[in-house]
């Protein structure tokens, strides 16, 4: 930060017009109606701000970067960062001991424990009176975030040490490095069923949930033909298919274990007891013949804006996107719960004490990551139908730091159907 003072002396009065100023501080504060008006006892001495004495015996200055050497005041969990250090009077080849804090304005600061492919350095070396440390945030900056209960940010400063000088860096606690979490995009997508459904089909049947972290799409819904792999068919074959109890970690048969191979009548199925599956991800899947765990959020929305009928989607509820940002740590919970469930599909049912179906999955992995306890963005335990997650959704906020308490955004991006008939 520069340093330097500037000193007004005014007789009477000191009036200055200009069309441009500069002013060089960490916090200034105007008002003014038509003009700024400026008074002072004495007079006005302007000119570029001189360079700050240095910070110590040893010391001119430090300073946070990005890899770039471009200086920051911050940076988000995850990326490579550096602090520079500019000394005086330090041989080439001697080292400086340095330890990471976080500013606790509350209680005593943290240390940070800062790790160089998995060994913790301490040390920087001094080369013609300059140096550096760098190295990639991670698990360390976010176990610190979770255990301070310090909000979004923490604020890190170096203590530097050398002979008998020991030294807080940057100078100026304005020039603290601000590090917090990235963020990442929550995509809620939600087709009400059609306005002239009725029975099971207006309770919810026939709308759809799913969800996307990030660019990755995911829902879940009924397997009916369990030969057929990407295309809802309610017309059974009557075929007898082997299932694996592994894959869906299901003891189907009650033996105690989920180790075997069981067959499955396919007329014994329908939407009150099923097998799982990624239901609009599969049917995306087969058309851009790819797995239905690597489809994309663009995907899914091109695959809803098709016509219903000419492209056999079946989607010809009105359909709403609803949007908003987490931290990635919260992201990452959403992911893994996903993950978990395509890797095991469980049972479809549309009663929440025999299995899952789609609001049920979508709601569960958002409260992965926003349990009850933490007071926001809470999906009540009745919450079944897509009307009503689409309802409980509004109440929502974004967590990230860049958008934080922001409410959702919701835009319906199709129209149900007028060409559509019971």
């Amino acid at each position: 930060m520069a340093g330097g003072t500037i000193i007004r002396k005014v007789g009477e009065t000191n009036l200055v017009e200009c069309d441009t100023w500069q002013v060089y501080t960490d916090d200034f504060e105007a008002w003014a109606g038509e003009h700024s008006l400026f008074t002072a006892d004495g007079g006005t001495s302007v000119g570029e701000p001189k360079d700050p004495p240095p910070a110590g015996k040893y010391f001119v200055k430090g300073w946070w970067t990005d890899v770039n050497d471009k200086p920051i005041k911050e940076a988000t969990v995850g990326s490579t960062i550096r602090f520079h250090i500019q000394t005086q009077g330090v041989k080439n080849g001697e080292k400086i001991d340095f330890i990471v804090y976080d500013q606790d304005y509350f209680s005593f600061n943290d240390k940070l424990v800062v790790k160089n492919k998995n060994k913790e350095i301490n040390k920087i070396t001094v080369q013609n009176n300059r140096g550096y440390i760098e190295w990639v945030t991670g698990e360390e900056c976010l176990k610190l975030l979770e255990e301070t209960f310090e909000g979004d940010e923490i604020e890190l400063f170096i203590k530097c040490q050398y002979k008998n000088e020991t030294i807080d860096l940057p100078a100026m606690e304005s020039d603290y490095l601000a590090l917090y979490e990235k963020e990442v995009l929550i995509t809620v997508i939600i087709e009400l069923p059609h306005s002239k459904e009725t029975g099971w089909g207006a309770k919810g049947l026939a709308g759809h949930t799913g969800m996307a972290i990030g660019n990755k799409y995911f829902d879940y819904g009924p397997d009916y033909d369990l030969n057929n792999n990407g295309t809802p068919n309610i017309y059974k074959s009557g075929e007898i298919v082997p299932i694996n109890e592994k894959e869906y970690d299901v003891d189907f048969n009650n033996d105690g274990d989920k180790d075997d191979i069981v067959n499955i009548n396919e007329n014994t199925l329908s939407f009150k007891n099923t097998l799982g599956r990624p239901w609009w991800g599969e049917m995306i899947a087969k058309r851009e013949g790819i797995e239905a765990n690597s489809v994309t959020l663009h995907q899914a929305i091109e695959f809803i804006k098709l016509d219903w009928k000419k492209y056999g989607t079946s989607i010809y509820g009105e359909v709403h996107k609803i949007e908003f940002y987490v931290k990635e740590s919260e992201a990452n919970k959403m992911l893994k719960w996903w993950e978990n469930r395509y890797r095991h599909l469980k049972i479809y049912s549309v009663y929440p004490w025999k299995g899952e179906q789609c609001t049920t999955t979508v709601k569960t992995a958002i409260q992965e990551a926003f349990p009850f306890y933490k007071g926001i963005n809470w999906i009540g335990k009745t919450t079944q139908k897509p009307s009503g997650l689409l309802n409980d959704l509004k109440n929502f906020i974004s967590t990230s730091k860049q958008h934080k308490n922001e409410k959702v955004r919701i835009t319906k991006i199709k129209e149900e159907a007028n060409d559509w008939q019971p």
